[in-house]
């Protein structure tokens, strides 16, 4: 084994000739490789639930996807607040006026450039809030389609269930 992890080495003793005319001349005493593939994959410490821990939990219900919904509303609501509540830190900054040379950090040439940067930074970060607010927002509505598709199916489970209990009723009683 090579000392790497996930590489394997081979080896397989196979006498091959290297001139088939003359197989005694001289032959390959095997060959080797390094194995790697999907053989190899383990799953990482981190998704494994430790000794009492619940582990990752792959069955919903409507309740789940109702808290769900909040946690992305609450938290697009937030990052949409603080989209515009930055204003404070542009105007601390100086403003649109910084980058007209006229910022708090003065206005020599690189006071000036750090301006631009600032603002630069402060246009990125708030149209990237505001992205992701919307995206969780769109989320948000995606997970409602979602939840009210599985409670339509639910209800149509629980028609079908209803109706085959009555089927059985009628077999049962001879009901055909």
């Amino acid at each position: 084994m090579s000392d790497e992890n996930d590489r394997i080495e081979v080896r397989t003793p196979i006498h091959m000739p290297i001139n088939p005319t003359l197989p005694f001349a001289g032959d390959i005493r095997g060959m080797g490789w390094d194995r790697v593939g999907v053989d190899q994959a383990k799953t990482p410490s981190g998704l494994v639930a430790g000794e009492g821990e619940q582990g990752v939990r792959t069955e919903w219900d409507a309740g789940n996807l109702d808290s769900a919904i909040t946690w992305l509303e609450s938290h697009a609501e937030y990052l949409h607040r603080l989209s515009y509540d930055m204003i404070e830190i542009k105007d601390k900054l100086g403003g649109d006026q910084a980058v007209a040379g006229e910022s708090p950090l003065g206005g020599f040439q690189y006071a000036t450039q750090l301006a631009q940067r600032h603002a630069e930074l402060y246009t990125g970060t708030e149209t990237g809030l505001r992205n992701l607010s919307e995206t969780l927002y769109n989320a948000a509505d995606a997970l409602r389609e979602v939840k009210r598709k599985y409670e339509d199916a639910e209800g149509a489970n629980a028609m079908t269930a209803q109706q085959m209990q009555e089927a059985f009723a009628k077999a049962a009683s001879g009901d055909h």
